[in-house]
Parts: structure tokens; C-alpha cells; sequence
């Protein structure tokens, strides 16, 4: 019991350590880099919508891939039925439940 006393009366006896803040200057300084990083941010939105339609439009010029893959002998092997539906299609087949 003593000893958890001395140690607690050296701990609060120690001098705290300096507080250093990492802002870099003056608040004239720092509120000129703010106003600067407002002004990026603020030019950098166009250029973002900008990529984003380009972006869109020839994702959306794309043809579909509705070519199938080769029949393999280990392709739709179902050892039980499944707990959805009738047929043999599996959750995310949607091609196969359209027709179902």
C-alpha cells in the first residue's frame, strides 16, 4: 500500500513534458495556408467532375461481353439441390432464374 503512495507522489512530482505544436508559424501564416488548400480543393473539383464524365461516357460507349465460356465436364455438377428455387441455378445466375 505504501509503496503504490510513493509511486503515485513521484509520478505527480515529475515535471510534465513540453507541449510542442506542429503548426509551423504565425496565424497569419497558418491562415494563409488554409486559404490556400481552400482555393486547391475548390480547383480541384471541376477536374474531378471533369474525369468523371469522361470516365462515364466511354464506360458507357462499352459493349457487352455476353460471349459464354467453354462447357467444362465440372461446370453446374450439383451434388444436392438448392434451397431457393426449382431449377438449377445457382444465387447468382441471373440469365438462368430469368428463364426459369
Amino acid at each position: 500500500m505504501s509503496s503504490a503512495l510513493i509511486k503515485g507522489l513521484r509520478r505527480s512530482l515529475r515535471p510534465t513534458a513540453r507541449r510542442v505544436r506542429m503548426h509551423g508559424g504565425s496565424p497569419e501564416e497558418v491562415a494563409a495556408g488554409m486559404e490556400w488548400w481552400k482555393k486547391v480543393t475548390l480547383a480541384s473539383v471541376p477536374v474531378v467532375g471533369v474525369a468523371l464524365a469522361i470516365n462515364l461516357y466511354l464506360e458507357m460507349a462499352h459493349h457487352a461481353h455476353d460471349e459464354e465460356g467453354p462447357v467444362y465436364v465440372y461446370s453446374k455438377i450439383r451434388n444436392k439441390p438448392y434451397p431457393w428455387g426449382k431449377g438449377d441455378c445457382n444465387f447468382f445466375d441471373l440469365k438462368c432464374r430469368r428463364n426459369e
